[in-house]
């Protein structure tokens, strides 16, 4: 299937991409019993990417019918339905739950479907790392996979029960509580409906880049490695973000580093880009980036001299993060205040 990511988990995906410091020039100062601190900027670019979209929880309820056919059937627009599903996607394994209830008449006639479903396995949008045909780590599901073995579905007068798959599309693919899908295999059962509930749970993302720039007017480079955390609200298009940062294989060595990092993310509208031939259904899919800002602080201890005096170092600053559409990738600028003491 056709990669269509809208951005990468994972808001913290977006990161800290874009660090923001407040970027002082070189400069002595005295700290606690004489001791010198020194600080200088870091300016450099970062290119990488996700490398693992870690563990996923998605918790989506509504919602306004937009469309619903049974049996081929159109239903009126007064029809109703109260809908629930809970997917946890940890690597490649995906398991949940689901209920519907669908209540409504088309042309007079009542309609009512009813089911309780189990999620065992889903459609992906990506799976990562990107091109991998074997040991493949995590994946984006596009749509769950849901199975039902009573199913009932009551036409006028007349009840039947039966066996279903249902396909439901991940609000991850339309934010913004905008219309999603949710399809029998056999199309005895098409809705598009919106929700008033979506959540992601993101945990143990991973993103990794290579660095270079300059620290002063030194040549600088190595690697960013990130694991993060993020708390996603599709409602609203707002998410929060924190996580664990590395600077490693830097040079110069005083670069490398570890701390942490918290911020906030949001969706942007600008940019977006209408993905519903996807579902087949107008309306149910929009591609879009995402936006991160917030605060990072990284720590080291160097080795010691032969006077056994090490070498302490503290890089601080703020980030500004844009993700283009889809937002596996990234390129960022970095600015950062370096303190050495």
């Amino acid at each position: 299937m056709k990669t269509y990511i809208r951005r990468t988990t994972l808001t913290s995906i977006a990161l800290l991409l874009l660090l923001g410091g407040a970027t002082t020039a070189f400069a002595d100062q005295q700290g606690p019993q004489g001791q010198t601190n020194q600080t200088q900027t870091l300016s450099a670019t970062e290119i990488g990417g996700v490398s693992n979209l870690g563990n996923q929880v998605y918790k989506v309820s509504g919602g306004q019918i937009a469309m619903a056919m049974v049996a081929g059937m159109t239903l009126d627009p007064t029809s109703t339905l109260d809908y629930n599903f809970m997917a946890k996607q940890t690597g490649l394994t995906t398991t949940g739950h689901a209920s519907i209830h669908l209540t409504g008449t088309t042309g007079g006639v009542p309609v009512k479907v009813t089911g309780s479903f189990t999620i065992s396995s889903s459609v992906p949008a990506a799976v990562l790392p990107i091109g991998c045909a074997t040991n493949c780590q995590s994946e984006l599901p596009f749509f769950f996979t849901a199975t039902s073995s009573d199913v009932k579905i009551t036409i006028g007068t007349t009840t039947s029960t039966v066996a279903e798959t249902m396909s439901i599309e991940s609000p991850y693919f339309n934010p913004f509580g905008a219309p999603i899908v949710m399809a029998s295999a056999d199309n005895s059962i098409i809705i598009a409906a919106t929700y008033t509930q979506g959540t992601i749970d993101w945990t143990g993302t991973q993103v990794a880049a290579s660095i270079v720039g300059t620290l002063n007017t030194a040549q600088a480079s190595g690697m960013v490695t990130m694991t993060t955390s993020e708390t996603e609200n599709l409602v609203k298009g707002t998410a929060v973000d924190t996580g664990s940062i590395q600077f490693s294989s830097m040079t110069p060595s005083s670069l490398n580093s570890q701390g942490t990092f918290h911020g906030t993310s949001t969706i942007p509208t600008a940019g977006s880009f209408d993905c519903s031939a996807a579902t087949g259904m107008p309306g149910t899919c929009t591609e879009t980036g995402f936006q991160s800002t917030g605060k990072f602080s990284m720590g080291s201890n160097q080795q010691g001299d032969n006077q056994g005096n090490h070498q302490d170092s503290q890089t601080t600053g703020s980030y500004s993060t844009s993700w283009g559409v889809p937002a596996l990738g990234f390129s960022s600028t970095v600015s950062a205040t370096v303190g050495q003491q």
